[in-house]
């Protein structure tokens, strides 16, 4: 089963490395042995710093701090392997496209309001529904790996949304219909941020497309209901039901901040990318998680997530207009958590050390080093990735923002402008952490970082 971390729940299981906001695993973090040393001027630097904290938005909490509890992917079942499935969800999600998608650009219909009277019985909304949810079988055939999951057909012509981590990793999609009919479909397009994909499945036949709803309209305590594919496709179509739990509801994942629903509709693996569904049996979200816990006999169940419509049809009409979501915000770098310990240990501020920073971006233009620690962004102290990408997100692609650093027992701001996500794909070229021991993918760790200080004489 695919899981993430959930740093507002749990913690990260032992035996897995430390991530990145770029899922990128972050070697050799341990603090190097050896006697501890103090930068040259810091408890100086540290006294001039204003003690503001921006407030954080509440993740989600589980009671019973002995508990690690789990936010777990509801799809990807592997077999053979499977996909790392990880995925960096985004404080909202939106797509920031600054150009209006093309006027025959096949786009997510949202139906207009119903009333009381319309609201269908719970077999009415399976006959109605169940034709326009697919299980989704995604192969690798160069890692020997298969994985299940959910999708909603979007259009008569084939579209169908499902889960980024679904797809993950894969090159072969079939898309199995209720009726056991299945097609091969190409991937159209994903993003990992909100985790969703959208599949073209190549036919001549009209498929059954769901009818949408506004999910902006939701209020807890609605009955609602799920179909997806529990366990893969031997138990297709599963059809559950619960209520609104909650509505944007804020669940830190990988250092984001995703706003989704929650249900206590029974939501298991195999699920992701199916449908979470209203009394009129609309698709009013794309189900996506669930929380489970690790660590003593106590479980949680009835803690399921999906993805709201609202936030979906932005991000499905822009991957089927360019196959990609433009416009978002990116600083140029990767980097790592200085936590309160690392903070002590080395003495040095709290904030994101930077591993490695993208040649073509401005940031590396305008002097931004590996072994830079961020404190600030336009003034507003940080002290983790959350926090950085939470101010990032409030901007769009070519505003300009404003780094605080810690650099060598010193303060310096910098001016940098905020690229285009898409154009740095990769971090392919970049320059590295540590005394020319940096690996070619842009991991750092703490014993480079001592050596920047320490055994380079810089």
């Amino acid at each position: 089963m695919d899981q993430w971390n959930n740093h507002g729940i749990g913690s990260e299981p032992d035996n897995q490395e430390p991530r990145t906001p770029y899922q990128t695993p972050v070697r050799g973090a341990n603090q190097p042995n050896g006697a501890q040393q103090d930068f040259p001027n810091y408890d100086d630097w540290k006294k001039q710093q204003k003690k503001t904290r921006r407030k954080n938005r509440k993740p989600l909490m589980i009671a019973g701090g002995i508990v690690a509890a789990l936010a777990v992917f509801a799809g990807g079942i592997a077999v053979g392997g499977g996909f790392d499935g990880l995925f960096d969800g985004s404080s909202g999600g939106t797509a920031q496209s600054s150009t209006a998608l093309p006027s025959n650009t096949q786009k997510v219909q949202i139906a207009e309001e119903k009333t009381a009277d319309d609201a269908l019985s719970g077999s009415e909304i399976y006959a109605k529904t169940s034709p326009s949810v697919v299980t989704i079988q995604a192969s690798s055939v160069q890692n020997q790996t298969e994985a299940s999951g959910s999708g909603v057909i979007m259009s008569k012509d084939g579209y169908v949304i499902t889960n980024e981590h679904v797809v993950d990793g894969a090159n072969l999609f079939t898309v199995v219909l209720e009726s056991g009919k299945n097609y091969q479909a190409e991937l159209v397009g994903s993003d990992e941020k909100t985790d969703l994909a959208v599949l073209k499945v190549e036919t001549e036949d009209e498929l059954t497309p769901a009818e949408f709803g506004d999910s902006d309209s939701l209020t807890v305590g609605e009955r609602c209901y799920t179909i997806g594919s529990p366990g893969g496709i031997e138990l297709q179509n599963t059809f559950t039901g619960g209520y609104i739990s909650a509505i944007n509801r804020d669940v830190t994942i990988n250092d984001r901040v995703m706003s989704l629903i929650q249900t206590d509709a029974a939501i298991n693996s195999g699920n992701s990318g199916g449908a979470l569904l209203n009394v009129y049996g609309e698709v009013i979200g794309i189900t996506s998680a669930k929380i489970s816990s690790t660590g003593s006999s106590t479980t949680y169940e009835g803690l399921g997530f999906a993805i709201p419509m609202s936030t979906a049809k932005e991000i499905v009409d822009e991957l089927i207009a360019h196959g990609y979501i433009s416009g978002r915000p990116a600083i140029g770098i990767s980097g790592m958590t200085v936590t309160e310990q690392m903070s002590q240990y080395y003495n040095i501020p709290q904030g994101m050390l930077v591993t490695s920073v993208d040649t073509r971006s401005d940031a590396y233009e305008q002097g931004v080093q590996a072994n830079d620690v961020i404190t600030a962004i336009d003034g507003e102290a940080v002290s983790d990735m959350t926090e950085i990408n939470a101010i990032k997100e409030k901007h769009e692609a070519g505003d300009e923002i404003t780094l605080t650093i810690y650099r060598s027992g010193k303060e310096k701001k910098i001016k940098i402008k905020l690229m285009d996500e898409n154009d740095l794909p990769e971090i392919e070229s970049t320059q590295q952490n540590s005394s020319q021991g940096g690996s070619s993918n842009g991991y750092g760790s703490w014993s480079d970082f001592f050596n920047y200080y320490y055994g380079s004489g810089r």
